[in-house]
Parts: structure tokens; C-alpha cells; sequence
């Protein structure tokens, strides 16, 4: 073999093994390419103390979801939140607040899923007071649930927990109508009633 074939080669080696070090392939070092899908696959924009508000087509508050920090990944549409509280307001004056360690709105934009110490409240004006003072009338905790504010829908299939002024009930999973003051119990219901005390 003469002195050219060994160059060409040697010349063809050295682009394959140079192609694989650039590949990532040998060597661990990190490529162009594979940088860009990490990057891709991070935030695409990063929001701390972030509010956001929705109003209904009549202009009255629909909700309101303050979170410590909103990440937004563009790769599958999914925000993540931090410390989330969103506050839907009833066309009755109800008010229902919902937050969570940790959340996540789904792609559209519009449900939103909430973990780790769920608490749920729904308060309802007083009518005996005169500035219409808001009065707990539920509350419901659990570890993961799923909103649909549009729907006024909740779901979980996990423990949950329900106090109200009658008592409290368990259950593993619910379905609750929070706007129409429904809830469906899923399995293993659990209920304590509380009784007004005799007067002797």
C-alpha cells in the first residue's frame, strides 16, 4: 500500500475519531447539539412573585394565582409553581382558596395541578355581618389534587380530608363541585358528625 493510501487513511481516522470526541461519544465531553436540547428542555422564562389574574367576560374577577416563582418549560407547555395560592371567586360572593407546596399548570393553560399539603377552604360572606366578612364553611386537605377552575371542579385519588361545622369525613379520593357546594367520595368513607351540646 503506498504512501498516499495511508495518508487518506490516516486523514479518515482522524475525522471519525474527531467526529466521536465532538459526538460525545468517547471522551464524556458534553456536544453542541446535546447542550441545546438541554437548554431546550430548561425554563424558557422565570418569574418570581408572580401574579396573574383572569377576568370573566362581564369584567368581575374570575381568579387569582399568586406563586413565589412560575417556571414555564415550552417542550411540553407545563408551568411549575412554587408556594401557589389561587383564589376563585363565586358569582354569590363565595370565595375558595387553594394552595400547595408545589403545583403545576397543564398545557392550555387552564387546569392546574397542586401537591404536597393541598389545602382547600371555601368561605362564604356573612350575612350578619355588615362589611360581609368572610366564614369558613369548608375545608378540605389532602396530598395531590387536580383543578379545573373553569369547571369549578376538583379531583384527587388520594386521602382526603373534609371539615366542615357538622363534622369531618375521610375518604380516598373526591370529586368536588366546590361553586355548587357538591362532593363526591370516592371509596373507604369515613364520617363524624357533631351534635349541638344538651342543655341540662
Amino acid at each position: 500500500m503506498g504512501y498516499r493510501n495511508y495518508l487518506i487513511i490516516s486523514v479518515i481516522l482522524l475525522l471519525a475519531v474527531g467526529y466521536w470526541f465532538y459526538d460525545g461519544s468517547i471522551g464524556g465531553i458534553n456536544p453542541v447539539g446535546r447542550s441545546g436540547q438541554q437548554i431546550e428542555q430548561g425554563a424558557d422564562y422565570f418569574v418570581s412573585d408572580a401574579l396573574i389574574k383572569e377576568y370573566d367576560i362581564s369584567g368581575a374577577l374570575k381568579y387569582r394565582l399568586e406563586s413565589d416563582t412560575i417556571s414555564h418549560f415550552s417542550y411540553d407547555d407545563t408551568t411549575l409553581l412554587q408556594q401557589p395560592l389561587l383564589t376563585t371567586f363565586g358569582e354569590d360572593g363565595e370565595v375558595t382558596t387553594s394552595r400547595a407546596v408545589h403545583g403545576k399548570v397543564l398545557p392550555g393553560g387552564n387546569d392546574l395541578e397542586l401537591w404536597d399539603n393541598v389545602v382547600i377552604i371555601q368561605s362564604r360572606p356573612d350575612d350578619k355581618n355588615p362589611e360581609g366578612e368572610l366564614v369558613q364553611q369548608v375545608r378540605m386537605d389532602t396530598d395531590f389534587i387536580t383543578l379545573f377552575p373553569d369547571d369549578g371542579v376538583a379531583d384527587t385519588d388520594r386521602p382526603v380530608l373534609i371539615v366542615n361545622a357538622n363534622g369531618e369525613a375521610r375518604a380516598i379520593g373526591m370529586t368536588a363541585w366546590y361553586q355548587l357546594g357538591r362532593v363526591y367520595l370516592k371509596s373507604r368513607v369515613r364520617e363524624v358528625h357533631e351534635f349541638g351540646q344538651r342543655v341540662d
